[in-house]
């Protein structure tokens, strides 16, 4: 009995497991690109494995938690929210690629590009259209 009051619809409950389910779902498509990102930044070079996946994790940490307050405040205006979140990406993400390594600053400015257009292009423009399109 108490778990179907948890689960009803038009209870308190309800938001937040909403909130707890969307944190979750955030965590592991944030997984998902640092694995994505982490293999490309090693086939490229920019440093090992290891090195390379700790690196896209933390960026990744980064730009999830500022992206997903954005995408909070931005939701009704995707057509805002998708170019701002991938410049705001592409800057965060530069960041720690340059602090990391700062010999190639150039470089890391356009890995960070390819990074953000192969997890938007992959990942995020589909989760976005097969969750609006019903």
């Amino acid at each position: 009995m108490l778990t179907h009051q948890l689960f009803a619809i038009n209870r308190p409950g309800s938001v937040v497991l909403l909130v707890i389910l969307g944190i979750l779902a955030l965590v592991v498509v944030n997984l998902i690109i640092a694995l994505l990102e982490g293999v490309i930044l090693t086939v490229v070079n920019w440093n090992p494995f290891r090195a390379s996946m700790m690196v896209s994790a933390i960026m990744n940490l980064a730009s999830g938690i500022i992206n997903g307050v954005l995408l909070i405040l931005l939701q009704q205006s995707p057509l805002v929210w998708l170019p701002v979140s991938f410049v705001i990406s592409i800057l965060i993400e530069w960041f720690f690629l340059a602090y990391f390594k700062r010999e190639a600053a150039l470089r890391n400015l356009l890995l960070a590009f390819i990074l953000n257009l192969l997890s938007y292009v992959i990942l995020i423009l589909p989760a976005y259209y097969f969750g609006t399109h019903r």
